[in-house]
């Protein structure tokens, strides 16, 4: 008699396929879950689940080879997790309630992600002609927040997790206690808020909610799961990478820097990412929102495009 194999034995065997714990496997996304790639999620309920599209399309291929996916969770529309989505354009998409019909439309989307129209092109230009990712299409389903995503054995509860992204959402299997943190995701870069829509004050409370929630192990986009105590000084270091970045913005204030001096100085990406224009984008963005906050918060002053420290 012919021998069967388990699905999730074969499962297994894929070199970039890791148990998180039962019912949950880690998909590691090319070059460490690095941009444009990020670490996807699957879980086996009564239907094959895939959480986010970076992982690329050969992999997403090994995997329904294998175990075939029935659905696509987007946690939220930024590039590295749509990236490889059309693989599985003839199966269940699910899209978060505040994703709105623009990623549907790359044109229209790199004019959300991107101020000025030069800008937004070129953004649109790379993310269709470099990265290969199609526009989205109308999903299945929608969640929103606090909607429970019954899958049989997964049971996923959507957070809705703003600041990084209007649309970002984190969910917690509640059967596991099993957070998915999404970009709120711990590496050493710290919060990343480059996006006209990024908000810095609700990127903090959003992480600060998650942390007080009831978790056993947390897995996020750009890291390898961890267990609650490690979870949580990972959470109290992110909370001060935001204090840690705008004290670099606030330092260059010193000397009285203008904004263009300021994206020159690179206090975010050190002048490392091989898009220089893509990081002059993002860099902008961010240096001008902690700029907003310390200005705010009384420890600034500007005079005639230039910042300084107040005195006293």
């Amino acid at each position: 008699m012919r021998k069967t194999i388990d699905p999730m034995n074969r499962l297994e065997t894929l070199p970039f396929v890791h148990p998180v714990t039962t019912h949950i496997y880690l998909t590691c996304g090319p070059r460490k879950g690095r941009f444009p790639n990020c670490h996807g999620y699957l879980l086996l309920g009564d239907r094959t689940v895939l959480i986010d599209s970076g992982i690329g399309t050969d992999r997403i291929r090994q995997i329904d080879q294998t175990m075939r996916i029935d659905a696509l969770i987007i946690s939220h529309s930024h590039p590295d997790h749509i990236l490889a989505w059309y693989g599985l354009r003839d199966r269940q998409l699910w899209l978060p309630a505040e994703t709105p019909e623009t990623v549907e439309d790359l044109v229209l989307l790199g004019r959300r992600f991107v101020e000025g129209e030069a800008d937004a092109r070129y953004w649109t230009d790379v993310v269709r002609d470099r990265l290969g990712i199609q526009p989205l299409r109308q999903p299945n389903h929608r969640f929103d927040d606090g909607n429970r995503l019954d899958f049989g054995a997964i049971q996923l509860s959507a957070i809705h997790a703003p600041g990084h992204l209007d649309d970002h959402y984190c969910f917690l299997e509640t059967t596991s206690k099993t957070l998915f943190t999404t970009d709120v995701d711990f590496t050493g870069f710290g919060p990343w808020y480059g996006n006209p829509e990024s908000d810095i004050r609700r990127f903090r409370e959003s992480v600060m909610m998650l942390r007080g929630l009831a978790y056993d192990r947390v897995c996020t986009s750009h890291k390898r799961p961890m267990d609650r105590n490690a979870a949580d000084r990972a959470f109290a270091r992110y909370l001060e990478a935001f204090e840690r970045q705008k004290m670099a913005v606030r330092a260059l204030c010193a000397t009285g820097m203008d904004l263009e001096a300021m994206i020159q100085a690179s206090p975010f990406y050190h002048n490392r990412m091989a898009d220089i224009k893509m990081q002059r984008i993002f860099e902008s963005q961010m240096i001008r929102k902690n700029l907003e906050l310390l200005l705010d918060e009384g420890q600034i002053v500007e005079k005639q495009g230039r910042y300084f420290i107040r005195d006293g």
